[in-house]
């Protein structure tokens, strides 16, 4: 059992996208690591045109406080470290949703390792693709086709423990991703999918780059559960006694609003719902910027011995309707959380 509280969160966004080249998108968290240099904060988060999908960038920011963040020139006279293939999209649009740095790969110029959404190759489906880099700034793609088609984008990587065992063998990566069940009994007034169940499904290499196995259905709504819940994403995160947490995205469509659980697994493959299925990342109070929906995609980051978690706060819902319509809407933005000490790291 993973014991954590949330101490504070964000009341307003810690970011804001104010550079030129930022004009008119909206920035959501995709990965935060502390500098083991400079003991800054890194965050990468992706700038998102609304309308404009292949405008989409993925830019670094740093910070001395987690407050007050700088966007420094990586070459090209903005923070941007990343690029979409140019593409239109079939489904979807280029969305890097995970980053990590792999402490177990021997090469150290892929150290670092991404799974994006995107579509090299105009005459196959999108779907994920990898890259790595050696620093975190220059990416290097490593297919010109997707690793995986099919499903979406929402989809989380993290590197196993060493040495661990799964119904597929051994193995050195999972991604967790979102698949569909048909389930006919569903509310459907204001969900895109209908007659769909979002659940969450596991995939696993034997190595980063080669081969992937899967999807298999690990982790779906129960009895125990409202009619219309829907696990969104997961993002999971290594813990120190060999196990993994996890963020579990959980999307209610009658209202279409968003909240976060905490589970847990020994395994990545079998999770345990935690906090008796109380939302560890609630929704926000009326009249603040994540009253209509909050998602965590990122890992938490140990920093100067805080849990912090970097999450997307709006204050519309899934289906982009304001959830208090009646009230002024605050701008949507990235929101800081930070929790009890031991129980994420």
């Amino acid at each position: 059992m993973m014991k954590t509280t949330l101490l504070q969160r964000s009341v307003q966004p810690i970011i804001h996208p104010d550079q030129t080249w930022e004009k008119g998108g909206r920035i959501f968290p995709v990965a935060a690591f502390a500098d083991p240099v400079t003991d800054e904060l890194l965050l990468y988060y992706m700038l998102r045109f609304p309308g404009r999908p292949l405008d989409n960038v993925l830019c670094l920011a740093r910070s001395k406080d987690a407050n007050s963040w700088t966007k420094p020139d990586y070459g090209s006279g903005t923070n941007i470290v990343m690029r979409g293939c140019g593409n239109a999209n079939d489904w979807g649009e280029f969305f890097p949703t995970s980053i990590i740095r792999d402490e177990h790969e021997p090469e150290s110029g892929k150290r670092w390792k991404m799974i994006y959404w995107d579509c090299p190759d105009p005459a196959i489906q999108s779907g994920i693709c990898l890259a790595t880099s050696p620093d975190g700034v220059q990416w290097d793609r490593l297919h010109t086709r997707p690793v995986i088609t099919g499903a979406n984008d929402a989809a989380s990587m993290i590197d196993m423990h060493p040495g661990a065992k799964t119904p597929f063998g051994a193995g050195t990566h999972f991604i967790h991703q979102q698949t569909f069940k048909h389930n006919p009994a569903l509310p459907t007034d204001r969900d895109n999918l209908k007659q769909l169940h979002r659940a969450i499904s596991v995939w696993q290499c034997e190595d980063f780059a080669g081969r992937w196995l899967g999807p298999v259905r690990i982790l779906e709504p129960d009895a125990d559960d409202a009619a219309d819940l829907q696990f969104y994403w997961l993002a999971a995160f290594k813990t120190p006694n060999g196990g993994y947490g996890g963020f579990l995205n959980c999307h209610h469509t009658i209202d279409q609003t968003m909240d976060v659980q905490l589970v847990s697994s020994s395994d990545g493959w079998s999770w345990t719902r935690e906090n008796d299925r109380v939302p560890i990342l609630p929704l926000g109070s009326r009249g603040q910027f994540d009253c209509g929906l909050v998602s965590v995609i990122t890992q938490p980051v140990r920093w100067r011995e805080r849990d912090l978690v970097f999450y997307q706060g709006r204050p519309t819902v899934h289906d982009g309707k304001p959830r208090y319509p009646a009230d002024p809407q605050p701008s949507p933005g990235i929101g800081l959380a930070e929790f009890s000490l031991g129980g994420l790291s």
